[in-house]
């Protein structure tokens, strides 16, 4: 959700059991935020959740970072989308 009363973009992760066991969720947010942290000018300053599927624990960075890019430019067309109409 945009929020113009925030200076930088704010991301929440929402990472369940059923992908794994502690570690494996630890270290797929700790991935995620790397790559968030990378693309973090990319963002409109807002609140954001991101959640992962089962699949992902299999993910490599590369892939798993390929997914957040399309993610945010998916985020990006909306917004820009949403600002024109």
């Amino acid at each position: 959700m945009v929020d113009p009363t925030l200076a930088i973009p704010h991301v929440g992760y929402a990472i369940g059991a059923h992908v794994g066991g502690a570690v494996v969720r630890n270290q797929l947010r700790r991935r995620l935020q790397a790559i968030m942290k990378i693309h973090n000018d990319d963002l409109v300053p807002g609140w954001y959740l991101c959640g992962v599927s089962v699949a992902a624990r299999t993910y490599g960075y590369a892939q798993l970072a390929e997914n957040v890019e399309r993610l945010i430019k998916a985020i990006q067309a909306h917004h820009i989308r949403g600002s024109i109409q």
